[in-house]
């Protein structure tokens, strides 16, 4: 079955693996809950996606982003860098969103910690767009919101 046609049913949003385990969480249109929990899991895979460091999965080895502590010696154009690899993982790796922009958002923060701000359109919803803040700090925390 194709992804398009699976979305008019309501249902191509969800992996088959997230159907199986929690099947009250299947996309209904206009259904609040089902929503939410769709928007969680993107949430979570995001979450999963950017705490993997780059060239850790030897299957799949542009998972992930590349490590902060790696790209220090070429601030500031490290950060160019981080949004190109972030763009790339979740473009190619998270196949419910498309349209997705990763923008730096400079940080007032007296440390070194680098925000993003991550915007995507979910496919197969007309105009719903999500948007997630990521921040990774000098530790390689990971926070996506």
């Amino acid at each position: 079955m194709r992804s398009d046609d699976a979305s008019s049913r309501g249902r191509a949003a969800v992996p088959l693996l997230a159907r199986v385990r929690a099947p009250h969480t299947v996309r209904d249109v206009g259904n609040a809950s089902a929503d939410r929990a769709l928007r969680e899991s993107i949430l979570h895979h995001l979450q999963s996606m950017c705490t993997t460091r780059l060239g850790s999965m030897p299957i799949r080895p542009d998972y992930g982003l590349p490590s902060v502590s790696e790209m220090v010696h070429s601030f500031p154009d490290a950060i160019a860098a981080i949004a190109r690899a972030m763009r790339h993982t979740i473009e190619t790796y998270e196949p419910r969103l498309t349209d997705v922009i990763v923008q730096h958002v400079p940080s007032k923060s007296a440390g070194l910690i680098i925000r993003f701000e991550v915007t995507a359109r979910l496919r197969g919803a007309g105009d719903t767009a999500l948007r997630f803040a990521t921040s990774i700090d000098s530790s390689r925390r990971v926070t996506v919101e």
